[in-house]
């Protein structure tokens, strides 16, 4: 659904989870805008293959403390958070992301922390094993952002520090700048 306001135009998606979600880097996608997908550090696979929804595939971070994965929606794009989904990235199971927070950004350099998850609110994720999935909401709406990243705060599964994902979705309003 569209929504006239001062920016050029307004997106508010609908829809869950992956496979088939409708959330905004699916909505970008289909408006031929591309997100941009970095990491920390780069392991397995690509920071892009946050963006394929269809197939689940081992992508992540090298084992470092602090590892983080970013996306920019681009410089015509900002987002009212209102739920982020999450789906592991590694075909055996191990290494999942158990503490994290999400944090927003317009310049990429200054962040504003919008959610943080432990491992105490188990369960996070879902099956299908072993590509669990996971939604969260935002409960304190800060603002629009252009850039969102998932800062690791501690240990994974595996008492490791790599965040494997192979999918991320994000949902609430886009604005169209």
């Amino acid at each position: 659904m569209k929504v006239t306001t001062k920016y050029k135009s307004v997106f508010l998606p609908s829809g869950q989870d992956f496979p088939n979600c409708s959330g905004v880097i699916r909505a970008l996608k289909r408006d031929e805008t591309k997100p941009i997908a970095t990491r920390s550090s780069d392991g397995p696979g690509d920071a892009s293959d946050i963006f394929n929804h269809r197939e689940s595939k081992t992508s992540g971070t090298k084992e470092t403390i602090g590892s983080w994965w970013c996306i920019d929606l681009g410089k015509n794009h900002l987002l009212g958070i209102s739920h982020y989904a999450l789906r592991h990235g590694r075909s055996d199971g191990k290494s999942i992301l158990q503490h994290w927070k999400l944090e927003g950004s317009n310049d990429g350099i200054s962040w504003t922390k919008l959610d943080h998850e432990s491992k105490s609110k188990f369960p996070q994720f879902r099956d299908p094993y072993p590509f669990v999935t996971g939604t969260w909401s935002v409960e304190d709406k800060v603002g629009v952002f252009r850039f969102f990243r998932i800062l690791q705060t501690g240990m994974n599964s595996s008492n490791e520090y790599g965040i494997y994902l192979s999918g991320v979705e994000l949902y609430g309003i886009l604005l169209h700048v």
